[in-house]
């Protein structure tokens, strides 16, 4: 390193130390879940080919509603219906398929509504008929139990709340000793745990293969590559289909009450945990059903190889509407959900089949191992998240009326390996009016997630090699996407750490910076080359953000009905609405390789773009990707740490609003407070408390020399 980098690396010593001591502070509690997984391994992504056709390997192919009354066609149907010879079900088609006819349904709110015709709804009518000939169950579990591979349950339009599961017992004492302990000691439920007790929790279970001849390894395996006692297939390539018009009129429910349109507004108001959980059940296909009223989750899957789910819905699921945990082969397209307390959808530990891939496990890697695609995503704290969600492709979704629309992140790093997350794609969304305020008092849903900044759509927590590009980014009121680092300091990974895209891990690695850095008034030992500190930085590098259309909206686009529910605000149904920020970065010491460019704004130019710009002019937004280096901004990081843990530091900082709904950007109101927040950013950036945080942070960074 030349004379003038090392003047340059001393400068930055403080706000490195920063960097590392914002996430040992204050990261976990404001955006990491409370939900607990079992310890968790990848499935062998190889097709399982001991059954015909194979299981896995791929995203299963789904078949046919008629398909299920060939009686040469693989596997057997089961039919579920309600009512003496299904009355009730046909009943609730008739009035489905008049109001199909009538006045035409939206499968999803952002889209045209569907109109059948007269011959479309004959044979709809004609194909429930058979199917009510055909039906012996009034229990989808019991159907499914019933089921081996490659069979199919059709269920009947109804709604089906089992009550069967339901008299199950919570935390049921015959499984207690079924538990296993995770690396920090907490006790699960282990696979043998769900298929003793398939109803402790769920609803709906779904076992997909047998135990193995081994228990799991206590403490888990540090090597999550493959499930380490896993059994023959069960239950593999099952498919359970929706027989009615729309995902509405087959309801899996496990709530008790719905006052004003919601579950658990008083107490017992959920029945079980999980509405449908899939376990081990690769090749499963569900379609054309709605998942609603659990304690946690509508949908649930883990470690599987290979799940399509199609014309699915997640309503008023307190935790989230989907979740899968290390899971592979996976598709979620044309769903709707709303109402969660965390995310709508979240794959979390998504496999590493990114740019950290070990090429002898995943010989076809890089790859997207999970899909989430043509999805409305609203009314919830988060549209999707993904703690460790590796490889996930986000693609032509609308995400409108959250509070913040999409989050990817490495905070949750204990419990869900991949770190650090890695290779999200997210492209050719409508990410838009994400400023729904859920911190009062009696909140329309109960937010299970610390503070994140109202008026947002994409929030980037620590994730490393990503893409954004070829969204229409518009009408978020604080900022478009937001791009911040996670330090080690905060995180525990979870089993082995692949090599891979990193960012640099010691100061002798870092480039030349393109911004001269002003000394701080902190006297610290700068290492030397025999003793190369790792300053504990794996995330956020090498993210590129491109090709995003920014504050306008498409040609044409019209507001969804219902996009202002639960006080959701809208700037207007189209046109120009301009994010309060379009792009944001904290600008982290160390973080290198991310660039925005070719980005546009409302006139259709790059200069019309509204960066975020700090208090170290010339490294805001750099567009080259190959010289973008941090610089450290003290105030970015101070609104960090403060937002995160404002009621816990020792520390007087800038004032966090992110619980306040923005102005509207254009308005007398917001200009007003562009300018009050600069002056206190300036003022902050000069003041002994932003020096005292520089001294504070670099204590902690700095540690005992060794990276801690």
């Amino acid at each position: 390193m030349t004379a003038t980098g090392v003047e340059r690396v001393r400068g930055l010593r403080a706000a490195v130390a920063a960097a590392a001591a914002l996430g040992a502070l204050v990261l976990v509690p404001a955006l990491a879940s409370a939900h607990l997984e079992r310890p968790s391994y990848w499935p062998d992504p190889g097709r399982d080919t001991s059954v015909a056709p194979p299981a896995g390997g791929g995203v299963p192919d789904a078949r046919t509603l008629a398909s299920a009354l060939n009686p040469r066609a693989r596997g057997t149907t089961r039919v579920v219906c309600q009512g003496p010879e299904a009355r009730r079900s046909t009943t609730l088609l008739n009035r489905s398929l008049r109001q199909a006819r009538r006045t035409g349904f939206r499968l999803r709110p952002s889209q045209p509504r569907v109109r059948y015709t007269q011959q479309r709804a004959k044979r709809v009518r004609s194909l429930n008929r058979r199917f009510a000939d055909r039906c012996r169950f009034d229990s989808i579990q019991e159907a499914i139990e019933r089921s081996g591979t490659n069979d199919r349950v059709v269920i009947m339009p109804g709604l089906y709340r089992e009550p069967e599961s339901r008299s199950q017992p919570v935390n049921d004492p015959r499984c207690a000793d079924l538990t296993v302990e995770d690396t920090a000691g907490r006790p699960a439920p282990s696979y043998e745990y769900q298929v003793a007790c398939p109803h402790d929790q769920n609803l709906l279970y779904v076992q997909g293969r047998e135990l193995g001849s081994q228990p799991p390894p206590s403490p888990p395996r540090a090597d999550r590559h493959g499930i380490p006692d896993v059994g023959p297939c069960l239950r593999c390539n099952l498919q359970l289909d929706g027989s009615g018009v729309k995902p509405e009129d087959v309801i899996l429910d496990a709530g008790t009450a719905y006052p004003d349109g919601k579950p658990g507004a008083k107490p017992g108001g959920h029945a079980k945990d999980v509405v449908l959980r899939v376990d081990r059940g690769d090749g499963f296909v569900g379609r054309n059903f709605l998942m609603r009223g659990g304690l946690e989750h509508g949908f649930y899957t883990e470690e599987t190889d290979g799940v399509l789910l199609d014309r699915t819905k997640f309503f008023w699921n307190a935790d989230y509407g989907h979740l899968s945990f290390t899971t592979d082969h996976h598709v979620v397209k044309n769903c709707h959900g709303f109402g969660s307390g965390d995310a709508v959808v979240y794959p979390g530990a998504s496999p590493e089949t990114g740019s950290q891939a070990r090429a002898s496990f995943y010989p076809d890697a890089p790859r997207y191992n999970t899909v989430i695609r043509d999805c409305d995503l609203h009314h919830s704290m988060l549209a999707y998240s993904g703690s460790m969600g590796n490889s996930v492709r986000i693609t032509r979704n609308h995400v409108y009326g959250t509070v913040a629309g999409i989050s990817t992140d490495t905070i949750s790093a204990q419990g869900h390996p991949g770190f650090p997350a890695d290779s999200v794609k997210i492209d050719n969304n409508l990410i838009y009016s994400n400023n729904l305020n859920l911190y009062g008092t009696e909140p329309p849903v109960e937010p299970l997630v610390g503070v994140l900044p109202v008026g947002t759509g994409i929030i980037w927590a620590g994730h490393n090699d990503g893409r954004v590009h070829d969204n229409w980014i518009f009408d978020n009121w604080r900022r478009g996407a937001m791009l911040f680092a996670v330090p080690d300091a905060l995180v525990e990974p979870e089993g082995s750490v692949n090599a891979g895209i990193s960012c640099p891990s010691s100061l002798w690695e870092l480039p030349e910076l393109p911004v001269e850095i002003p000394e701080l008034p902190i006297d610290i030992p700068l290492p030397t080359p025999s003793d190369p500190r790792n300053l504990g930085v794996s995330t956020s590098c090498g993210n590129r953000f491109f090709d995003n259309r920014m504050g306008v909206a498409p040609p044409g686009f019209e507001m969804p009905p219902g996009v202002r529910a639960m006080g959701n605000l809208v700037g207007g149904d189209g046109g120009v609405l301009p994010n309060g920020v379009d792009f944001w970065w904290d600008e982290f010491p160390l973080n290198s390789g991310n660039c925005w460019y070719e980005n546009t704004g409302p006139d259709g130019t790059t200069g019309s773009v509204r960066p975020g710009v700090g208090v170290v002019p010339g490294n805001a937004m750099p567009s080259s990707c190959d010289s973008s280096v941090g610089a450290g901004d003290v105030v970015k990081e101070a609104e960090l740490l403060n937002c995160f843990l404002a009621r816990d530091a020792d520390l007087d900082l800038l004032e966090c609003n992110w619980d306040e709904t923005p102005a509207q950007p254009g308005s007398p109101a917001a200009a007003a407070d562009t300018r009050e927040r600069r002056s206190e950013s300036r003022e902050f950036a000069r003041s002994a408390e932003g020096d005292e945080l520089r001294q504070r942070l670099l204590e902690i960074a700095v540690g005992d020399g060794d990276g801690g």
